[in-house]
């Protein structure tokens, strides 16, 4: 399979940010465009481009501060982007989500792919039961991954090619969900089946699930919800959710976005317990 994730010629992929905050420069123009087409008519023959003042009017009601109405009839809705501060056009985009879904017009799947390409670490989502931005990834849970990913030893090296691959920019499910498998496989395999040279996560799973006695250090477990259990249940998911794994199989689908992050974010625990002897046998 290609590698459709790009790092930079010279560039360390461990260390090259894969989800950006703010508005970096390679996303202000696409982010400028998509807001000005946002408030523009559709062309009319006679009249050109009109500028949609009742959509703003909207705007200046909700937000009750800086009116923009009128700067939008006198100078068009470019010239109110560049007069924006960072957090403004956040808070403008987060509005246009909102309003796109109330008043049922297109614009949001638009939005959603230019962040995500561009490697932003806000998303189009829901917040507090409402649609607008929201963070891809929370930062406590990046920092975490992060924390797991820095770890040495070539399961953090995997892990963070697997962690690039869905969250970065040219985001590649099938390389990121193959790649968290692997992170998994590293990390599980020198502690699981250390003389099995030809294991798998499969195999993995298989003896675990034999062996019957692999667990977190829990002192109070409720036997009928073991983490015995769970952790079989994690590794089950993340092995058997891969649709991708051989080209030539039936029922071979490529693997989503979604399933992709999923995976990573199973794999990013299950990474740091084998490999720090959380997971052993009790």
């Amino acid at each position: 399979m290609i590698n459709m994730t790009w790092i930079p010629f010279g560039a360390d992929e461990s260390s090259y940010p894969a989800l950006v905050d703010g508005i970096p420069p390679w996303l202000e123009s696409p982010l400028a465009e998509w807001f000005m087409s946002e408030f523009y008519e559709e062309y009319q023959e006679d009249s050109g481009l009109l500028v949609r003042a009742d959509r703003m009017r909207r705007f200046d009601f909700a937000s009750r501060a800086t009116p923009y109405t009128d700067h939008l009839r006198s100078y068009g809705p470019g010239q109110v982007w560049n007069m924006l501060r960072e957090w403004e056009k956040f808070r403008f985009l987060d509005w246009l989500i909102r309003d796109n879904v109330t008043q049922g017009e297109d614009g949001n799947e638009e939005l959603e792919e230019l962040l995500r390409d561009g490697g932003s670490k806000w998303r189009v989502g829901v917040r507090r039961g409402e649609a607008g931005l929201e963070e891809r990834v929370a930062q406590g849970v990046a920092e975490a991954a992060e924390s797991v990913m820095a770890t040495p030893g070539h399961a953090g090296e995997l892990l963070s090619a697997a962690w690039h691959s869905a969250f970065g920019v040219s985001p590649d499910p099938e390389r990121a969900y193959s790649k968290a498998i692997k992170a998994v496989e590293a990390a599980a395999i020198p502690v699981v089946s250390p003389n099995n040279t030809s294991a798998t996560l499969g195999s993995v799973l298989a003896q675990m699930r034999d062996q019957r006695d692999w667990k977190l250090e829990l002192t109070r477990e409720e036997s009928t919800n073991s983490s015995a259990g769970t952790l079989l249940g994690m590794v089950q998911t993340l092995w058997k959710g891969q649709n991708d794994r051989h080209a030539g199989a039936a029922g071979y689908t490529a693997s989503t976005r979604a399933e992709a992050e999923a995976a990573v974010m199973l794999a990013v625990p299950l990474v740091q317990w084998f490999g720090s002897g959380a997971i052993a046998r009790r």
